[in-house]
């Protein structure tokens, strides 16, 4: 929640025409907030032509995202190096 504006604020700079990579693996917490601010670039990036994509391997991370059924929307990658890959058509 502290941080929260600050993501946001990285958010709102994000080409969202592009694949925007999120990287978590810094991250030990994520709240609400957060969820939110992930969701609404996700859907930002949908109408924009673009996508994002989330990268974490921590577990408790991992099941905030599950929870909320972010998984669903946006993929999680283990590294910045597979997500920053994109797929073939």
């Amino acid at each position: 929640m502290a941080t929260s504006p600050e993501l946001e604020e990285a958010l709102e700079g994000a080409d969202v025409r592009k694949r925007v990579v999120i990287d978590l693996s810094g991250c030990t917490f994520l709240d609400s907030s957060a969820v939110r601010a992930l969701v609404a670039t996700a859907r930002a990036a949908e109408s924009a032509g673009g996508e994002v994509v989330l990268v974490t391997r921590d577990p408790g991370i991992l099941r905030v995202l599950e929870i909320a059924s972010v998984e669903m929307m946006l993929p999680v990658h283990d590294s910045v190096e597979l997500a920053s890959v994109t797929p073939e058509p």
